[in-house]
């Protein structure tokens, strides 16, 4: 295992103002430097954070102000990690998952995550297990810092 990919909905916690304290006790547990982002989860954060801002010039000027600090305050959290790309690898990867799993109940960016999982040899740190459950990711491969504390030993 070389390191740990946070999902977006790892990420939301972390983000929050104080952190979820599970999810604070798990990074306690690991070096950061072994924390990543695959750069689908930062290109949704991204996406959703744009959005609200395009729609500001047809507000009023008062309006402006909330999603432009949302726009600082998302590239301060995301300053924080390393960020993985998406490479021919992971492509290679997705090629494989979408011939052996029915891809039309499977959201296009889950399955990018779990192919950048399975070749960087990652495990993935999501709150949504059930999403990757049938993308041939097992529960090694996957864990909950959310709703599991970390075990003592």
């Amino acid at each position: 295992m070389n390191g740990y990919f946070w999902d977006s909905n790892i990420l939301r916690l972390f983000g929050d103002n104080p952190a979820h304290p599970v999810l604070s006790q798990h990074i306690d547990r690991v070096f950061w430097d072994r924390i990543f982002l695959p750069s689908v989860v930062v290109a949704e954060s991204w996406r959703g954070r744009l959005r609200q801002a395009d729609a500001v010039p047809k507000a009023k000027p008062e309006q402006a102000v909330f999603p432009h600090r949302q726009l600082s305050e998302t590239h301060d959290l995301l300053s924080q990690f390393k960020i993985v790309p998406f490479d021919e690898a992971a492509a290679e990867k997705m090629s494989q998952l979408q011939r052996r799993v029915n891809r039309q109940k499977k959201r296009h960016a889950d399955m990018m995550i779990a192919a950048m999982t399975l070749s960087n040899r990652f495990v993935l740190v999501t709150r949504n297990e059930r999403n990757f459950a049938d993308l041939l990711l097992t529960q090694q491969q996957m864990e909950n810092w959310t709703d599991n504390p970390p075990e003592v030993g």
